[in-house]
């Protein structure tokens, strides 16, 4: 494990230095302004991938888990024929986001290009990632995410001249359209001959729907935990203040990003395979490896953020981030807290847990909306992180308490069982 984390890890790093440079690049050489219309786009193309894909892969990582290889690739092509059916409903609705005025009308055609792009590639990675293939599904995750920004500065840094925003988004389509021609490459093998077998399992859909349903509007609230904070911002302060926010928040989001890598994405699919087999003592042993890994990066991570954020300002040239450095120590607390909220989740998630899950994310979430809408019109940037940090201190308690609840059941269930053995035998 430790050589393929590594790997990983190296990655996860390629790909995090490359956003983390583009940071660097848009807040010395664009203005505050540009830097919150390119955090906002962001924010909702990630908020809108999910409406595109409506969590089915919780129910299909579990299910592909459980089948064979001739099995398996009937559920993918089920699972593309799923998402088709729902871009036809959820594309014509997505353009409220320009009727709204949440982003400019002239940034529609890059938003639907990017949201479709990267709705493919994130299902391919996740597909990769479930087959326990983390290695191609991080280079899939490097070319879309990273190798096309080096190219772009490596340009600038030749003294040539970068436009506005369109030219970073140009190179974002490239670099996500690259990655899906890769991802296709790299599923060949599955035996995808064997669908000429199977029809549409269109009561699986079904099921499938109905399982993910629950998780989509979890995840919804998770995405409102996680980004109200800048529309917050954006309605009450400007697109300058939540340039600024962008930025911190990137830097801090290093924390979540960089263990999931490292170590979640490896161990989570062993983790559901052995409780899903009944390998109790292999699934203990995993979760406190999880458990470790989890926390140790998390100190180690921020120890290293907290020294590297002066030398991170510098880099910028702009007074306006140093003098709202304070608002850094806010969010990275709340990534930090994030991070360790994924140990009783996937525990729970292992559990099929499923409704305890979406009812600590909605906790969360009402959390995050009465916070936000008390502290951000008044505190502006101090206002927004704290509230965040609150909501993900919610999502963690409510996790932990309720998987300890279940485990309590859990104990109360064999020790029914023993007692009517001892009754059935005799004893």
């Amino acid at each position: 494990m430790i050589k393929k984390g590594l790997t990983n890890v190296s990655l996860r790093g390629l790909t995090l230095g490359s956003k983390f440079i583009l940071l660097l690049f848009i807040a010395r050489h664009m203005t505050t302004e540009e830097m919150g219309i390119f955090g906002l786009m962001n924010v909702t193309i990630a908020i809108a991938l999910f409406f595109l894909g409506l969590d089915f892969y919780v129910y299909n990582t579990r299910e592909i888990l459980a089948h064979e290889p001739k099995r398996q690739v009937g559920m993918i092509r089920d699972q593309l024929i799923f998402h088709g059916l729902i871009y036809l409903l959820a594309l014509p609705l997505l353009i409220s986001i320009f009727f709204l005025k949440i982003i400019s009308w002239e940034y529609i055609g890059w938003f639907y290009l990017l949201l479709i792009l990267e709705h493919l590639s994130q299902e391919s990675y996740r597909l990769l990632t479930t087959f326990s293939r983390p290695l191609m599904a991080n280079l899939i995750l490097f070319i879309r995410s990273g190798a096309w920004i080096y190219a772009i500065v490596g340009v600038a840094l030749l003294g040539n001249k970068i436009g506005g925003l369109s030219v970073i988004w140009s190179g974002w389509s490239i670099g996500v359209g690259l990655s899906l021609i890769l991802a296709v490459y790299a599923l060949r093998k599955l035996p995808w001959t064997e669908l000429r077998n199977q029809s549409i399992d269109w009561s699986w859909l079904r099921q499938g729907a109905r399982v993910a349903l629950p998780f989509f509007m979890a995840t919804l609230a998770l995405m409102g935990v996680q980004y109200a904070d800048r529309y917050y911002l954006e309605f009450f302060h400007g697109e300058k203040v939540v340039g600024i926010y962008t930025f911190f928040a990137s830097i801090g989001n290093v924390v979540p990003i960089f263990i999931f890598s490292g170590s979640t994405m490896i161990l989570y699919p062993a983790i559901l395979s052995a409780f899903q087999r009944g390998e109790h003592r292999k699934y203990k042993y995993l979760m406190k490896k999880l458990t470790l890994a989890i926390t140790a990066g998390s100190i180690i991570l921020s120890i290293i953020l907290i020294l590297g954020i002066y030398p991170i300002l510098s880099l910028t040239n702009k007074a306006i981030y140093r003098d709202n450095l304070s608002v850094f120590w806010i969010v990275l607390a709340g990534a930090v807290v994030f991070s360790l909220s994924n140990i009783p989740h996937y525990a729970l998630y292992a559990r099929r847990s499923d409704r305890a899950i979406v009812r600590s994310t909605f906790i969360a979430f009402a959390v995050s909306l009465v916070a936000n809408t008390l502290l951000v019109p008044k505190y502006g940037l101090h206002g927004a992180a704290f509230a965040t940090l609150l909501a993900m201190t919610a999502l963690l308690l409510c996790k932990v308490i309720t998987l300890k609840i279940d485990r309590s059941s859990d104990r109360e269930s064999v020790t029914q069982i023993a007692e009517l053995t001892r009754v059935g035998t005799g004893e």
